[in-house]
């Protein structure tokens, strides 16, 4: 009988737990305005509203994203020195990523994008898809941030790689994409029911995308429980040559762990 510990499957319940909150954030929103025991609620100064509300910068939704991407920039880093240890060339890409989610939370959290505006305004944008102006200087951002983990998914599994891709692009089709065709519904017809639509999709997809990215850093460990505790392995990508083989190396194969 096999009395190996199992892996702990954090990858799994991260994307459980994760979509579940970014649900219930929406929802939330949507209905904290609804409850028929406290109309006062509904008014955009009540501080229950503005604590809820997606629309708004510094309340609920955004210290739920703030920690996704501090707490995804963390494991990123223990993922850089496992693969220091391990002498893989993944190890700088990592740290780089871990850099790049940090910044993301840090930005998140003092709105920092936001401060762009001036600068968008005096490159031609302010009005339709660029009403929020700081699009225009932030897409030069996103290219550094599309590179950083371009570079990475290179030097990754299959599984990581499509979940920081994944994540990646529910951020920007997020902060980007539907930041841009809400402020041209703003724009031309105000706070209204299509705007929340799209500013609930917005930040279903921000959510959902800080979630695949704390994912895809976890999927670069692998957690073991131990009779002493818990180890905490490096993935690697280097493929294994088998004992006695020569020539080419089977294609597909994938190390275990190399490092604790």
């Amino acid at each position: 009988m096999d009395t190996a510990p199992r892996p702990v499957r954090a990858v799994q319940g991260v994307l459980v737990g994760g979509a579940a909150v970014a649900i219930v954030l929406v929802l939330l929103d949507a209905a904290v305005t609804r409850v028929p025991w406290a109309p006062q609620w509904r008014d955009a100064d009540s501080m229950v509203r503005i604590y809820f509300d997606v629309a708004r910068e510094q309340n609920l939704p955004t210290w739920v994203n703030v920690c996704l991407l501090a707490l995804a920039g963390a494991i990123a880093g223990v993922v850089a020195a496992l693969a220091g240890a391990a002498r893989d060339r993944s190890a700088i890409p990592w740290a780089v990523f871990a850099l790049t989610c940090l910044a993301l939370s840090l930005d998140d959290m003092t709105a920092l994008h936001e401060r762009l505006d001036a600068v968008g305004r005096g490159l031609g944008g302010g009005s339709g898809l660029t009403y929020a102006a700081w699009v225009i200087p932030g897409l030069v951002v996103a290219v550094l941030v599309v590179l950083a983990v371009v570079v990475l998914v290179r030097r990754t599994s299959r599984p990581t790689r499509r979940l920081l891709v994944a994540g990646l692009s529910c951020l920007l089709a997020g902060a980007f994409g539907l930041e841009s065709l809400g402020n041209a519904v703003l724009e031309s017809e105000g706070f209204g029911r299509s705007y929340a639509w799209f500013v609930a999709a917005e930040e279903l997809l921000e959510t959902l995308g800080a979630v695949l990215l704390l994912a895809g850093a976890l999927s670069g460990v692998r957690i073991e429980p131990t009779g002493d505790g818990v180890h905490v392995r490096f993935r690697t990508m280097q493929r294994v040559r088998p004992p006695g083989s020569r020539g080419r190396w089977p294609a597909g194969r994938i190390s275990g762990p190399s490092s604790h």
